[in-house]
């Protein structure tokens, strides 16, 4: 993710998403989409976003971590290649 900067945003119909941070729509193709259950919701009340924002942070720290193999000769840790979060 070259110079990218991420966003975690909740869309209309509820999905929780991790995008490419874009004023151009066509490049704003979710990367990974969480659904929480409304039952869920419920009982995290205002929560449940702050829930999305960790399970999406504990993906992107596997990915950098030193256990994850992408296979395809990427050094994750280069910081070429790590992605930006904004919130």
């Amino acid at each position: 993710m070259k110079d990218t900067y991420l966003e975690i945003v909740e869309l209309e119909n509820g999905d929780i998403v991790l995008r490419p941070a874009s004023e151009d729509e066509d490049d704003k193709t979710p990367l990974a989409t969480l659904k929480i259950s409304d039952d869920t919701k419920a009982f995290l009340k205002d929560r449940y976003f702050e829930l999305a924002k960790c399970m999406f942070h504990a993906g992107i720290d596997y990915v950098y971590s030193e256990d994850f193999d992408s296979g395809e000769g990427h050094d994750a840790h280069d910081e070429e290649f790590m992605p930006r979060i904004l919130h």
